[in-house]
């Protein structure tokens, strides 16, 4: 075997190869950052405020759902466990397991009664509109739509 075939095969074939029988995941774009940016700038609040009024919603999802349909929704957006704990570390309290613990997280931030509904909308919307119908679906389930 000649040498340029040798690395021909290694790089384009090898490749090839490895990727044979992997699925392919799709990602959100930019991840749960790009989410709680927008977030924050379409309902006018602080970053902080938007990390840790989203990640205590997707901290319901994962108390919610089942363990293989909570990591469908991470590995989709990629991100969601580090802002789970970045929302514990905002509120400086444990997170609500479920939608009627969402309450005291938002008067701990100062938002009004209805921003959980507002969050729930934009991050449905956000997602719904990147194409993710699948993952709207579970959060839907998760915070009983």
């Amino acid at each position: 075997m000649k040498r340029r075939d040798f690395l021909y095969s290694a790089v384009v074939a090898a490749p090839l190869g490895l990727m044979h029988g992997t699925p392919a995941i799709a990602q959100l774009p930019g991840g749960v950052d790009e989410l709680v940016r927008e977030l924050g700038f379409a309902l006018e609040i602080p970053l902080n405020k938007a990390v840790a009024g989203t990640g205590a919603l997707f901290h319901i999802a994962r108390k919610s759902l089942p363990e293989s349909e909570f990591a469908q929704v991470s590995t989709f957006i990629s991100g969601v466990e580090r802002l789970i704990q970045q929302a514990s570390n905002v509120i400086k309290a444990d997170l609500p397991a479920s939608l009627s613990g969402m309450p005291v997280v938002m008067e701990k931030l100062q938002l009004s009664n209805n921003a959980t509904r507002q969050f729930e909308e934009f991050i449905l919307d956000y997602l719904r509109s990147r194409g993710s119908r699948k993952i709207v679906g579970l959060l839907q389930k998760a915070w009983r739509y």
